[in-house]
């Protein structure tokens, strides 16, 4: 009698840990797969955004080289400069404004308009062809995409024109397309398309 009740116990006992376990697993929680050590994480959800700061106009030249960043949406005094170029994680939004802080460099963080963010960006590779290499595979330069994660001198992108994922050097991650024979970088081919690309972050 005895054996039969230990065994009841510890059957019951097997059955309450696979439920536990089955609950924990249906719960719900993201993958959170240990990336390497530096690596830049946050937490999911719209506001773990990378966006790219410009201080570019919509002919594609440099207006100002380094973007200022106030401490609060509408403040006229900056706490902050950003290079153009600058990669960096949105850390919330109010309005069209958005607070964010610089990859690798947490001294560079504050609130910006988002006219100078970019959600969508080039990968530009070396000449002479300018092309950029994603796993086997060679993209055409100026590829667009998105950048999602940054690791050391690694990004993690979409490609926007395929969704295919992979990991490029980050020095390829450019705002603007390369010229006609992968020369001077230029803006988009059309001021409507410059539109697009300028706010694309909303949208992504």
């Amino acid at each position: 009698m005895k054996g039969g009740r230990g065994a009841l116990i510890g059957a019951l006992t097997v059955a309450l840990a696979v439920v536990g376990v089955t609950t924990v697993v249906a719960g719900g929680r993201p993958d959170r797969t240990p990336g390497p050590a530096g690596a830049t994480t946050a937490p999911g959800g719209d506001e773990s955004r990378l966006v790219l700061i410009s201080g570019r106009d919509d002919h594609g030249l440099v207006a100002t080289a380094r973007v200022a960043l106030y401490g609060h949406p509408g403040d006229r005094e900056p706490v902050a400069q950003a290079k153009d170029g600058t990669l960096a994680r949105v850390v919330s939004t109010e309005g069209t404004w958005l607070q964010v802080r610089a990859v690798g460099d947490a001294s560079v963080h504050g609130w910006v308009d988002d006219f100078y963010l970019r959600g969508t960006v080039h990968l530009v590779g070396p000449g002479p062809t300018c092309r950029v290499r994603i796993g086997g595979q060679l993209l055409a330069a100026g590829e667009q995409a998105v950048v999602l994660d940054v690791r050391g001198t690694q990004a993690k992108v979409r490609i926007v024109r395929s969704g295919r994922y992979g990991w490029v050097a980050r020095s390829t991650v450019r705002e603007l397309a390369p010229g006609s024979g992968c020369g001077r970088p230029t803006a988009s081919a059309s001021p409507k398309a410059r539109e697009s690309e300028r706010h694309s972050h909303r949208h992504g």
